[in-house]
């Protein structure tokens, strides 16, 4: 079965109510604009009765989008379908001119709706009951009243299931392209004072580097840094929060789930959230007591600048993560990794691989890989996968020199029912690294970099201390996070280890 994955921006609606209705087909779909702006030009006769209703911001979800936005003759699908919109019309004459009009020529200026005026729209409809024949959504260019004369791209679905509210850090990233920050800082102040947002950028914005875990037992008396429960190596921070909520940057933490559970945050029934292997130098003491600490990493901290500047600085990722969590992207897609997760176990051969390549090492690849990316501020999605499937297509335990590349082939050709979800620079990401990860390279981007530090930390486990003119990141070099890491991986495997070189026992065992 195909898998479903995000096929549009955030785009806009107006509803007063701030609800989606819940019914619709192909001759009553739901229409949304890209720009904020346009949204409630597109809430027919509802009225707004509170002038201070928002536009709800969406994603659609799907397989297929059929962006008409410039139709093309020479594309087949576009010709089929308004082929079939041509014939179902006998009379394509325009009702300004009186003169005959090409059916193409609405589609490309956007006045197809406008063709019989407000009311109508027969060919309007008809276009989409056709197109969503072959399409789960539509893109198309639309004229109407309040778009200062220009046709603007709207986007047209009949399925409900495949639209999906987006989450605050998506809309605030469309917002942060299209609105001035007054309008937006008002609307985080109104709309979602839970989320903190403005009060952790001014963390992220100030932070108090005497108090920062690595320094602080340089402005507190040994016996309270002692109590602080600070080992000096990364390590897991918690935070009591409700169900749906992540642990984000710029949050209170306790470095201990007891204390978390007692000191729920956002003033709900808590659920303690755990982010593992947090280096010291993104973790904070708040200044009040010995337990309360503050999540302030370094990829996300932006000292000496504005709100606005602070939160325009941030990539589209990053944003994201800082308002949604590192780990909601996980989350969002539990599902579809438990299935790949699932596969993989299934498909393994625990008598032949699983000493060094197994379920344990798997494992703590992708906790590294969680760890890895936070210090670069990218989305750990791809990385996190990749420690569940870079080993997953060896034939043996030892060098098996074409495992990556089965694992990237296994990648793309599952690409349907495994890997579905992910976008296509993703899921090329995610192939490039199982291909390369056992070539000792250290060039790629930042999600590639990522997976092979992520696997290369675990080396451990074949009694080999990693190197750091192997690894790519500033934070897997840190003697910290090696010692670290070796503590995870223990020190198995001396039997099956030969005093040879480093460079050929890389060689040998791969990664």
């Amino acid at each position: 079965m195909t898998i479903a994955r995000d096929i549009s921006p955030v785009v806009f609606r107006g509803e007063p109510d701030n609800r989606l209705r819940e019914l619709g087909d192909s001759q009553r779909p739901w229409f949304f604009t890209e720009a904020y702006s346009q949204a409630k030009l597109y809430a027919g006769n509802q009225k707004w009765p509170d002038p201070k209703d928002e536009p709800v911001a969406c994603v659609l979800t799907g397989r297929t989008v059929l962006d008409l936005t410039v139709p093309d003759r020479a594309d087949a699908r576009h010709r089929a379908i308004i082929d079939a919109l041509t014939m179902e019309f006998d009379d394509w004459t325009c009702r300004r001119s009186g003169e005959p009009r090409d059916p193409w020529s609405f589609i490309e200026a956007g006045d197809l709706y406008d063709y019989e005026g407000t009311g109508s729209g027969e060919r309007w409809n008809a276009l989409f009951r056709i197109a969503f024949e072959q399409a789960d959504a539509v893109r198309v260019l639309d004229l109407t009243d309040g778009t200062s004369g220009q046709p603007v791209p709207v986007w047209v679905t009949h399925q409900r299931d495949a639209i999906r509210m987006a989450t605050l850090g998506e809309e605030l990233g469309a917002r942060l392209e299209q609105q001035p920050w007054e309008s937006i800082e008002a609307w985080l102040e109104g709309h979602h004072p839970q989320a903190g947002v403005l009060e952790r950028a001014d963390r992220m914005r100030r932070p108090d580097h005497d108090h920062r875990a690595d320094r602080v037992h340089r402005v507190v008396p040994p016996r309270n840094f002692d109590a602080m429960g600070i080992n000096g190596a990364p390590q897991p921070v918690y935070r009591g929060v409700p169900a749906a909520y992540e642990i984000l940057p710029g949050d209170w933490i306790a470095l201990n789930a007891r204390y978390a559970s007692e000191h729920g945050g956002r003033g709900q029934a808590a659920f303690v959230k755990r982010l593992p292997l947090v280096h010291p130098e993104d973790i904070f003491w708040a200044g009040t007591d010995e337990s309360e600490f503050l999540y302030l990493p370094a990829a996300w901290r932006r000292e000496d600048v504005s709100r606005e500047e602070y939160l325009r600085s941030l990539t589209t990722d990053q944003l994201r993560m800082f308002c949604d969590g590192e780990m909601a992207s996980l989350t969002r897609y539990a599902r579809e990794i438990r299935a790949v997760e699932d596969h993989v176990h299934n498909a393994f051969d625990a008598e032949v691989c699983g000493l060094y390549h197994g379920p344990d090492h798997s494992a703590r690849v992708s906790q590294h890989a969680l760890a890895v990316s936070r210090s670069l501020g990218i989305d750990p999605l791809v990385p996190y996968i990749f420690g569940l499937v870079h080993d997953s297509q060896r034939l043996d335990d030892g060098a098996d020199p074409e495992h990556g590349p089965r694992a990237a082939a296994f990648v793309r050709e599952r690409r349907a029912d495994l890997f579905g979800f992910l976008p296509d620079d993703a899921l090329e990401a995610l192939a490039m690294a199982c291909d390369l990860h056992s070539e000792g390279q250290t060039q790629g981007d930042a999600w590639v970099r990522a997976c092979f530090d992520a696997d290369r930390l675990d080396l451990g486990r074949v009694d080999i201390v990693p190197d750091p003119d192997y690894l790519c990141t500033e934070y897997a070099r840190r003697p910290e996070v090696i010692a670290a890491a070796l503590a995870m991986s223990g020190q198995g495997g001396e039997d099956f280890i030969e005093e040879d070189d480093l460079e050929g026992r890389l060689q040998r065992f791969g990664a």
